[in-house]
């Protein structure tokens, strides 16, 4: 079972120098490519409840930090879950922290996945 998820987001094009272009291209290029971090926000979500399903139209980027050569991502989704032999919904927000470098051109994002625990249901 994989235990990282490892994305690379190109720069390529942009003002590394500038730290508020870099922040904006970094945010706009998650926000693109959020399909690529479902399965972290998936095991995330399902750590809260085993049914949980992330609502992708929900991902936001909330904020951004950078440093010279890497920086964090805040990231807020939404995740709901339907139990329906009891009739109950849940719903909740995660925010989380995905730590990233900058290195040849590309933000690179190496983020651990929460262990998966397999339900079986009768």
């Amino acid at each position: 079972m994989q235990n990282k998820i490892q994305v690379e987001l190109c720069l390529q094009g942009h003002d590394q120098n500038c730290a508020q272009t870099m922040s904006r291209v970094i945010s706009e290029k998650l926000l693109l490519n959020k399909i690529e971090f479902h399965e972290r926000m998936a095991r995330v979500s399902q750590q809260y409840d085993d049914r949980a399903a992330v609502l992708m139209d929900t991902f936001e980027v909330t904020d951004l930090n950078l440093t010279e050569k890497s920086g964090v991502a805040n990231i807020g989704y939404d995740w709901n879950a339907y139990h329906d032999f009891e009739d109950i919904s849940r719903a909740n927000k995660v925010q989380d922290n995905w730590l990233f470098t900058i290195a040849d051109n590309k933000a690179k994002f190496e983020l651990e996945l929460p262990e998966q625990y397999l339900v079986h249901e009768i």
